[in-house]
C-alpha cells in the first residue's frame, strides 16, 4: 500500500528533475551546453564611463559661511586633495566634508573624477539630486537649485559644499 503511494510521487520528483536539467540529449551532448568559458564571455562588460551613474553628496554646516562661494569646482583624485580642499573650509565644515568625500571616492565610477565646490549659503541645505555639473573655461563648475523658499529665519547661515563624479575627459 505504501509503495503504491510512493510511485506517483516518484514519477513527479522524475519529471521535476528532467525539467530543470533539460532533455536527455541535452545532458548526453556537450556541444549543447554552455562550457564554463562560454558563460563567462557572455557576462555583459560594465557600462561606458559616460553612462555611469555619478555619485552625489551634500555636506552643510552651519557657521562656516566664510567668504565668498567658490565660481569652479576642485578636483578630488585622492584623500590628499580631500584633506587638502577641507582645509579651505570653515571649522565646523571640515569633519563632516572629509568623512562625506572619502566616502563617496571610493564609489566613484571608473572613467569619472569627484569635485567639490562651495555652492550655497543659507538656512537650509539644497537637494543633492540637484547637483549638475558644466564647463566653462576648461575648469568644471557645479551648480545646484536652491532650496525651496520657506519662511525659517536662521541666526547663522550654513554653507553648502557639493560633492559630484564627473565623466573625465579622454584626451
Amino acid at each position: 500500500m505504501g509503495s503504491q503511494r510512493l510511485l506517483p510521487l516518484a514519477l513527479a520528483a522524475t519529471a521535476l528533475l528532467l525539467a530543470a536539467c533539460g532533455t536527455s540529449e541535452e545532458a548526453s551532448d556537450p556541444a549543447s551546453s554552455p562550457s564554463p568559458s562560454a558563460a563567462s564571455s557572455s557576462v555583459s562588460s560594465s557600462p561606458p564611463p559616460s553612462s555611469a551613474t555619478p555619485v552625489r553628496g551634500m555636506v552643510s554646516a552651519g557657521g562656516a559661511a566664510e567668504g565668498n562661494l567658490e565660481t569652479s569646482a576642485t578636483a578630488l583624485p585622492d584623500e590628499g586633495a580631500i584633506e587638502t580642499y577641507a582645509a579651505t573650509l570653515g571649522t565646523s565644515l571640515r569633519a563632516p566634508f572629509t568623512a562625506e568625500a572619502t566616502r563617496l571616492l571610493g564609489q566613484v565610477p571608473a572613467g569619472q573624477q569627484l569635485y567639490a565646490q562651495t555652492v550655497y549659503d543659507g538656512c537650509e541645505s539644497p537637494d543633492p539630486a540637484t547637483i549638475t555639473a558644466a564647463t566653462a573655461g576648461g575648469e568644471v563648475v557645479l551648480e545646484v537649485s536652491p532650496p525651496k523658499s520657506t519662511k525659517i529665519q536662521c541666526l547663522v547661515a550654513e554653507r553648502s559644499v557639493a560633492l559630484l563624479s564627473v565623466d573625465q575627459p579622454v584626451g
